[in-house]
């Protein structure tokens, strides 16, 4: 009968032990191993000579290391891919997530994606659990294509092949610095000393507010959010240059938007304002969605790139 510290022993093993064939085999030569050795240094192999054995032996995971050295779970020549491909996927999903933010609607992408109705802040916490998903999904895939031992040439962005994009965003200049803190001390100025940010004029020198006090003061706070995102962004740029500063900016950035398109007052523009205000608003959220959008995803693609070098 074989001691039940070595039968422990070799269950712990096949648990780190990721190998597509032969697994059994190497169980048993490493269960012969320890035999033969506690025979030969103890006379036997009861529990207490099988134990000074597997202590002198090592831990599981070091010993199923040694077997499955040269059998990698990811081929390493798809390292590139697992990065860029998981880059694109997530951009995608972020696309989705934005489309069901604005429309507050829940759908189903077929295969892979559902995408559900959430507010802004439940975006805040939803986005970091797509890019786990995206990873896992990318993983799954190459994980399949490196155990079945298939060749396959997997797409590479032109764009990538000719060119590689700064690890670092530009240098900061200290009067852009300046301009931006003196436009958000304006404009939060305004939102304390007025209530609103937005003014329209129908005699020059005599603004007056020019949404309605229920939502023109929500809206205001959330612009000055925004612009105070800017400014602290490009005020971190001094410090580091990282691209991940921008991500993070851009994030917070179209998470205020969304909540302006979704504000849960609707705003009523004044009557003398002309024009239709109300589609000009829409056309004007709409743009700084588009362009915060874009804006993430080249920061994702310069922080992709990164790890494709």
């Amino acid at each position: 009968m074989t001691p039940k510290n070595l039968d422990s022993y070799l269950e712990d093993i096949s648990h780190y032990l990721a190998v597509k064939d032969g697994g059994q085999e190497i169980l048993a030569e490493i269960r012969s191993h320890i035999l033969e050795k506690a025979e030969a240094e103890s006379g036997g192999t009861t529990e207490e000579s099988i134990a000074k054995v597997i202590a002198a032996f090592g831990r599981p995971q070091d010993i199923a290391a040694k077997y499955m050295e040269g059998q990698a779970i990811i081929s390493p020549t798809f390292k590139k891919h697992l990065f860029l491909y998981t880059g694109i996927l997530f951009a995608f999903h972020f696309g989705l997530t934005l489309v069901a933010l604005i429309s507050k609607q829940s759908f189903v992408v077929l295969p892979f994606f559902y995408i559900p109705r959430m507010d802004s802040l439940e975006a805040l916490f939803y986005l970091p659990m797509t890019i786990i998903y995206d990873f896992g999904l990318v993983g799954i895939f190459l994980f399949y294509l490196t155990q079945k031992k298939r060749e396959a040439a997997l797409p590479w962005p032109k764009a990538l092949k000719t060119a590689r994009a700064s690890t670092e965003m530009k240098s900061p200049r200290i009067i852009s610095l300046i301009l931006l803190v003196l436009a958000f001390g304006a404009l939060l100025y305004a939102r304390i000393r007025y209530g609103t940010i937005f003014f329209f004029s129908p005699k020059l020198g005599q603004p007056q507010p020019l949404l309605d006090p229920a939502s023109s003061g929500f809206i205001s706070s959330l612009f000055v959010a925004m612009l105070g995102c800017e400014t602290a962004a490009y005020a971190l740029r001094f410090y580091s240059r990282s691209w991940w500063i921008n991500l993070a900016k851009n994030a917070a950035i179209l998470l205020l938007l969304t909540t302006v398109w979704n504000s849960p007052v609707e705003p009523q523009f004044h009557p003398g304002a002309g024009l239709d205000m109300k589609s000009a608003a829409v056309a004007f959220v709409t743009l700084l969605i588009v362009l915060a959008a874009l804006d993430f995803i080249k920061s994702l693609a310069h922080i992709s790139r990164r790890y494709l070098r």
